[in-house]
């Protein structure tokens, strides 16, 4: 009786884990595609608003010669 009771709390234990183990995975891979995604659209956004900004003021500066 002793052994099954150990055993089945063994089992409990690794199904604990392994349960927990996928909800990291899950959490890393929401992490990946919702927070980063947001964080590479930021830095793209701000990429063109000064790749816009410095072809704008060449063709200011083009102008005034």
């Amino acid at each position: 009786m002793k052994k099954i009771g150990i055993t089945a709390l063994i089992a409990t234990f690794i199904m604990n884990a392994n349960l927990y183990s996928f909800d990291i995975i899950e959490d890393t891979f929401e992490f990946i595609f919702d927070d980063l995604a947001k964080i590479v659209g930021i830095v793209v956004i701000i990429g063109v608003a000064f790749f816009l900004l410095k072809k704008n003021s060449k063709k200011d500066s083009n102008d005034r010669e």
